[in-house]
Formats: structure tokens, C-alpha cells, sequence
């Protein structure tokens, strides 16, 4: 009878160990999964956030506002995401089909990333606005009225100087060649640009986009 006891003692509290072992690994699966669900929750959410602020420019655009996509790219790739957060870099596509009829244009036909929009707007601001020449000493209004009436004569254009009060220690001469050269930007900020497709990276976030001159 003693023994029976002990047995049936020894089976509940064997019984009671199991139990309580079944519940720890429950609430610790259970706890698991709602915590990773709740993680890819957020992740989702990330990524929506991401792409939002890219989705928005699948529309027709004008010049200036893709070179804000340009820019909006750009600052992503050399940003911290990228840096040490191993997301790939971004890229985009701009095919000009010389559909405008001008001969100032910034872009001869052809299809550029990236990466040659870049440097080729890098190279014109670096022969206007940003050279040392001029930097300082013309303002971004004033590039634009010199810009329009660059192709005028070297009187009217020296006239317009006048008119603007451009800084007299400007060589004005340098300056219509250097204004030749701005207009090509202004004229591609005037362009219109329809889009043309958008990929994506295998984690949901934007990988690039394409864009094509349109009237």
C-alpha cells in the first residue's frame, strides 16, 4: 500500500513536470511567433514607407522635378541605409528622344543612368553656378534671365547685364558662353518626362526606375 502511494506521488509529480514543460515551451513558441510576427509587421510597414515617397513619381514629370528624384536617389545610395545596412543602391533610367526640336539640349538621344545624369549636371553647374568665376556673384534668378538671352547678340546680352546689375568684376564676355551652357539645364527642367517602369529589390523596396522623354 506504502509503495502504491509512493508511486502514484512519484507519477504526479512526474505528470506535473511534464505539464509545466509543455506550458514553458508554449508560451515560449507562442511568444516567438508573435514577436517575428510582429517584426515582419514592421518591416512591412518600413518598406511601404520607403517606397511611398518613389511611387509618388510614377506620373508624367516635368525636368525639375526629375532631377528631384535624381537627387532623392542619389542621397539614398551614399546614405547609412546603404553604408551598413547592406541595401543596394538605387538606380535610374532616362531615355531622351529629342522630342523638343532644340538644339540646346542637355542630353543628346540616347537612354542615361544614373550615374552619367549625375556627372553630367555636375559639369555644368561646375561651369556656371558652382565655378569660381562666378559663384557668389550672380544669383539664381539672374542665371536664369542671362540663360533665356544667351543666344542674343553680345550687345543685348551686355545690355541685360546692365539692366540686372551683374557684377561688373565678371568677365560679361566668359559669361554669355558660361550662360550658353546654363540654359541647356533650364531647357531640360522645361522637358517632360513620362514614366515607364519601376522594379524592385527581392525585399520589397524600390530598385529602380525608368523614365521617358513624352510631349
Amino acid at each position: 500500500m506504502e509503495n502504491a502511494s509512493k508511486a502514484l506521488t512519484i507519477a504526479g509529480g512526474v505528470l506535473i513536470a511534464v505539464m509545466l514543460a509543455v506550458l514553458v515551451y508554449y508560451v515560449f513558441t507562442h511568444w516567438g511567433d508573435s514577436q517575428r510576427m510582429q517584426q515582419e509587421e514592421v518591416e512591412v510597414q518600413k518598406v511601404e514607407d520607403f517606397n511611398k515617397s518613389y511611387l509618388s513619381y510614377e506620373k508624367v514629370l516635368y525636368g525639375s522635378e526629375l532631377l528631384g528624384l535624381v537627387n532623392k536617389m542619389s542621397d539614398y545610395n551614399i546614405s547609412d541605409d546603404v553604408k551598413y545596412s547592406n541595401y543596394g543602391t538605387m538606380n535610374l533610367t532616362v531615355k531622351i528622344q529629342e522630342l523638343s526640336g532644340s538644339t540646346d539640349n542637355l542630353f543628346v538621344k540616347g537612354t542615361y543612368n544614373l550615374s552619367t545624369i549625375n556627372s553630367r549636371i555636375e559639369s555644368v553647374m561646375n561651369q556656371t553656378t558652382n565655378s569660381t568665376k562666378y559663384n557668389g556673384k550672380i544669383s539664381d534668378s539672374q542665371w536664369e534671365y542671362l540663360a533665356k538671352a544667351s543666344s542674343n547678340s553680345s550687345e543685348s546680352f551686355q545690355k541685360l547685364c546692365t539692366e540686372l546689375n551683374v557684377n561688373t568684376s565678371v568677365n560679361w564676355t566668359d559669361l554669355q558662353e558660361a550662360a550658353k551652357i546654363y540654359y541647356q539645364y533650364v531647357q531640360f527642367k522645361r522637358m517632360k518626362f513620362k514614366h515607364a517602369e519601376t522594379t524592385f529589390f527581392d525585399n520589397g523596396r524600390v530598385s529602380s526606375m525608368s523614365f521617358e522623354e513624352t510631349k
